[in-house]
């Protein structure tokens, strides 16, 4: 198990490290060019079959030249990436390799990073919220809760990656760490690590807009195929709305939470044949607006689709929905 891990890194970080520096791109993440023929060679399917057969891997040129150009013709995105997770067939993919912010699709991975901590019967325990769950970023998405409230965590898991509040992926993160966000946040980037994903750092458990916070669509496509190993994520991606119940000043609480998920709402329809099951938002000024999706077809087989850096809400849907029509033909 650790040789396969230990190659699947490899093969990410020579993948990854090939392209061009970005505002986002750190020193220690380079990886010069002369790896190209190496890179060529991993990605052959005879050579990554033992140890990457369930991941839909993209060699650096096909990322850059793009896969599927009537597709992506379509589409109005910096990074965009759709596999299937049945049978890791890659359809469509573009830029998937350069660091850029996710905004809240962040918070996948500070959920992983709780369900990996802690077991399901952990998540029923009441946790008292701190001083963790004060955001001071203005317009930044809220549930409004304050220190002093209890609740239990899978509250706060459902509330975090439903409606993407702040506060709530601060008080996940506080809640799993004992209180030490920045060790939370290390444990999310030795997670990271783990699955492959090496052009991954993050300093928040919540997404919000930081130059030291970067992923790529590829790298959130690790993520999120690890996340739907968990039920209680599943679940929780799929639900339209939320009502939380907690205690605050001694007196019981239920507030509902609608999802940030358009199609989830009925707002956006996606093509026929496809089933949303769900996914993450995410917006930040840097980031732009942002989906992850995980969608099954007709038969059952399942998909993961990834855009990032769309200009707008109707681009972002309008751009997803072209994308899932991919999978009907």
């Amino acid at each position: 198990m650790k040789k396969l891990l230990a190659a699947v890194c490899v093969c990410s970080m020579l993948l990854c490290g090939c392209q061009s520096q970005g505002t986002y791109l750190k020193p220690y993440a380079g990886v010069t060019a002369s790896k190209t023929a190496d890179v060529s060679s991993m990605i052959d399917t005879r050579v990554w079959e033992g140890f990457a057969a369930d991941l839909g891997v993209v060699s650096v040129d096909d990322s850059e030249n793009g896969i599927d150009s009537e597709t992506l013709s379509q589409i109005d995105a910096k990074e965009v990436f759709l596999t299937g997770t049945t049978d890791s067939t890659v359809l469509t993919a573009y830029n998937i390799y350069t660091q850029m912010p996710p905004a809240s699709i962040t918070k996948i991975l500070t959920a992983l990073v709780a369900l990996q901590s802690v077991s399901d019967k952990d998540l029923d325990q009441e946790v008292t919220l701190t001083d963790d769950v004060n955001i001071d970023v203005a317009d930044a998405q809220v549930c409004g809760f304050k220190p002093g409230d209890k609740m239990t965590l899978r509250t706060l898991l459902y509330c975090m990656l439903i409606y993407s509040g702040n506060d709530a992926a601060n008080a996940v993160a506080s809640a799993v760490s004992g209180g030490d966000i920045p060790a939370f946040c290390d444990k999310m980037n030795e997670t990271v690590a783990k699955l492959g994903a090496t052009q991954t750092h993050f300093v928040t458990p919540n997404g919000l807009d930081d130059p030291d916070h970067y992923t790529t669509a590829y790298d959130l496509y690790l993520i999120f195929k690890e996340c739907l190993k968990y039920d209680v994520f599943k679940d929780a991606i799929h639900q339209a709305s939320y009502t939380a119940d907690f205690t605050r000043d001694g007196q019981e609480m239920q507030q509902t939470y609608e999802t940030t998920n358009y199609y989830l709402l009925g707002y956006k329809t996606p093509p026929d044949g496809v089933s949303i099951i769900g996914g993450k938002t995410g917006t930040t000024d840097n980031a732009g607006l942002c989906l992850i999706l995980y969608v099954e077809d007709a038969s059952g087989n399942g998909y993961i689709s990834v855009l990032l850096g769309c200009p707008d809400k109707d681009t972002l849907y309008s751009s997803m929905s072209k994308l899932l029509s991919k999978i009907r033909k």
